[in-house]
């Protein structure tokens, strides 16, 4: 299922220009690290859990508020 904005907008990334390309890289990259933990030991997906939110946060610039935790 696609995301929308509240104004009904998605995202299209089909296509090989640079932008198109590195922004699929990255989120593969994102699901690479959320997939490396050992599947018996919650301790190892929290650790990759965490990973993966810190690398997308740092590659999209995201900052957290400090009200919307």
């Amino acid at each position: 299922m696609k995301y929308k904005n509240k104004d009904g907008i998605e995202l299209n990334y089909e296509g090989d220009d640079s932008h198109k390309v590195l922004v699929r890289e990255v989120i593969s990259e994102a699901i690479k690290i959320l997939n490396m933990y050992d599947r018996n030991c919650k301790i190892s997906m929290g650790m990759a859990m965490n990973n993966t939110r810190k690398f997308l946060k740092e590659n999209f610039n995201i900052v957290r508020e400090k009200n919307n935790g």
